[in-house]
């Protein structure tokens, strides 16, 4: 009875072990869809509104979900208390610590990260299109994120539970 009982645990063990994966695969995609929403609701703000980029911080940030939100915001309060830092050095600081905890890896944290450098840039027409190459790069890491989760999500579960299965016989 005891062996059927841990054999038991030990497939689903190992099988939530497979689908916890599959589902940090699929929530790395859909952050990189926030931030390419995050960027194009910059890119209207800075087109029509003729924004400032803290001041796109603050119009998007309210309009953020969780994570970006805070980020966002902290980067507006920051450059509207005027202690001269830049708006590149606060954007990379508060965006590095809310993307230190989002499930994408790093050469998505560096185009997040790099679109800042557009901040130097004086005419609006030169950030936007600045914002658009960075926001393309998010789109083809987005494109080739979508071919590998379906992949790479299903053999994350079908590997979970045949390990199972394996660690059952094995141990049997």
């Amino acid at each position: 009875m005891l062996r059927v009982i841990g054999a038991l645990l030990i497939l689903g063990g190992s099988s939530g072990l497979g689908f916890w994966y599959r589902q940090e695969l699929k929530d790395g995609l859909r952050h990189l869809y926030l931030i390419r929403q995050i960027m194009e609701m910059m890119i209207s703000e800075i087109r029509y509104s003729k924004s400032t980029l803290p001041e796109c911080c603050r119009q998007v940030g309210t309009k953020s979900e969780k994570p970006y939100r805070e980020a966002m915001l902290a980067v507006y309060e920051r450059m509207g208390a005027k202690t001269g830092e830049s708006f590149t050095d606060c954007w990379t600081e508060e965006m590095g610590k809310c993307l230190a905890h989002v499930p994408v890896t790093k050469a998505e944290k560096e185009m997040v990260l790099g679109f800042a450098g557009c901040s130097g840039l004086t005419d609006n027409r030169m950030q936007i299109r600045a914002i658009e190459q960075y926001r393309d790069m998010v789109d083809s890491a987005i494109k080739v994120r979508e071919r590998s989760v379906a992949n790479q999500g299903r053999m994350a579960a079908g590997l979970g539970v045949m390990s199972g299965l394996l660690l059952t016989i094995i141990l049997i």
